[in-house]
């Protein structure tokens, strides 16, 4: 059976797409796109089934049309990774339509869910009741980004007959991780990354010109889980490695201390095999110091 992905647009439907969990199969993934101004019940559900593996959590930056765009740009790279799979976009929102049908046009199973008109009217009741500041409390800083949260924000690394991303696109993903403030992790990054001379040379763009830092801020994940998952994400690409263990190494740095090198050696060993020898560990030692601090 081919796997389904469900993108729910919850500033469309709001909490309506609760019960879709029980109705998938194990196999099947829920990709939920909330802003900021989310309600209550979304934050006490995420509280429930945030280590859920099937329910991919994307806090996604608000404004006009915003989410829908995301939206849209996740669907396009699942597309492309998983191109034999089913999507469906829950949204009362018709907009959506024309990329469904530009996908359906190319033999791609895409589709869109609607609630009833019924249900609509209770959706734009709950939507009134949103505070505009209203901010996600504790849930945030227990929001755990699975691994493929991990490959969608890292699509511009692996694009379809693409060998080998730019430049720019390593700089985007390190400014998805790492804020613009932070200029030490930003060397050591794009040093690591890019080569001493080459790193540099971005560094002094990133550090002196205001227009650029300014571009940069606003890719930065505003969650720390999902900025230190996102980081060894494009190391674990950049030498071909699985990403999809992206968050299993995160892991195992967090919970040794950054000079413990050793010990974090020890535990790639255990969880990655030694064979081929600490393929893993070196990829992502260069950068231990910078993901530690994320």
């Amino acid at each position: 059976m081919k796997r389904k992905y469900y993108l729910i647009d919850t500033e469309n439907v709001g909490d309506r797409w609760f019960d879709l969990l029980q109705k998938t199969k194990k196999k099947d993934r829920i990709i939920v796109f909330y802003t900021e101004h989310h309600s209550k019940h979304l934050e006490k559900y995420l509280a429930k089934q945030v280590h859920n593996p099937r329910i991919v959590w994307l806090e996604c930056t608000a404004g006009n049309n915003a989410l829908d765009y995301q939206l849209i740009g996740v669907l396009s790279y699942l597309i492309v990774k998983h191109p034999k799979a089913s999507f469906y976009i829950y949204s009362d929102d018709r907009d959506y339509q024309t990329a469904i049908d530009f996908w359906q046009s190319r033999g791609i199973a895409a589709f869109q869910k609607d609630f009833s008109a019924d249900s609509g009217k209770k959706a734009k009741k709950k939507k009134g009741k949103k505070k505009k500041g209203q901010k996600k409390k504790g849930a945030e800083a227990s929001v755990q980004t699975s691994a493929e949260t991990v490959m969608d924000s890292a699509s511009a690394l692996e694009k379809t007959g693409q060998k080998r991303p730019t430049e720019e696109q390593y700089v985007i993903e390190i400014a998805k991780s790492i804020p613009v403030s932070d200029l030490g992790g930003w060397y050591h990054a794009l040093t690591a990354v890019l080569g001493q001379e080459n790193g540099r040379n971005w560094y002094l763009k990133v550090r002196d010109d205001a227009e650029w830092k300014e571009r940069l801020s606003r890719y930065c994940m505003k969650d720390e889980h999902a900025r230190g998952v996102n980081l060894v994400a494009m190391v674990l690409s950049m030498h071909n490695l699985d990403v999809t263990r992206s968050e299993e190494a995160y892991r195992i740095i967090q919970s040794h201390n950054r000079k413990n090198l050793r010990a974090i050696s020890a535990d790639f060993d255990k969880r990655f095999g030694k064979r081929p020898p600490q393929k893993y560990f070196k990829a992502i030692r260069p950068l231990i110091r910078v993901i530690k601090g994320k």
